[in-house]
């Protein structure tokens, strides 16, 4: 059922449609419940030598990290336990489709850090980091 606005209009929930990684791209058989964008970036600050006052800012290397908590899903119940035993391995390349959420949609992201958690009457669940830069160095290098 589709979700319906009364009132005002707000963004609804979480909007990327796919997942996939390595150069193989490897599709991610899983259902998106939680999705979070931090963007940073180093600098260095300039001060004035007589006062100690900043005076300006070197901002550079800027990146986004994208923190996301998926459950494996798929067609048939041994197809959702196939999709729960594979995690993305540090350092893959990841993509996220996202047809909404620009920020969040990139090809060029990479597998930082990945939890599984199991639980009693719950399904499992993945918590994957993923970060990409300015440039893209989500190739691997032979």
């Amino acid at each position: 059922m589709s979700v319906k606005h009364k009132g005002i209009g707000v963004a609804w929930g979480v909007s990327s449609t796919g997942y996939t990684y390595t150069g193989s791209s490897t599709v991610l058989n899983a259902v998106g419940i939680s999705q979070s964008l931090k963007k940073s970036a180093e600098m260095s600050f300039h001060k004035d030598p007589a006062t100690g006052d900043t005076t300006g800012a070197a901002i550079f290397d800027q990146n986004s990290e994208v923190s996301l908590k998926v459950f494996p899903s798929g067609p048939s119940v041994a197809a959702a336990k196939t999709a729960g035993g594979i995690t993305p391995a540090i350092g893959d390349k990841f993509a996220v489709t996202d047809t909404e959420d620009t920020e969040m949609a990139g090809t060029t992201y990479i597998v930082m850090s990945v939890s599984k958690e199991r639980k009693v009457g719950d399904r499992v669940e993945f918590d994957i980091t993923i970060k990409k830069w300015a440039n893209d160095i989500s190739a691997d290098v032979t």
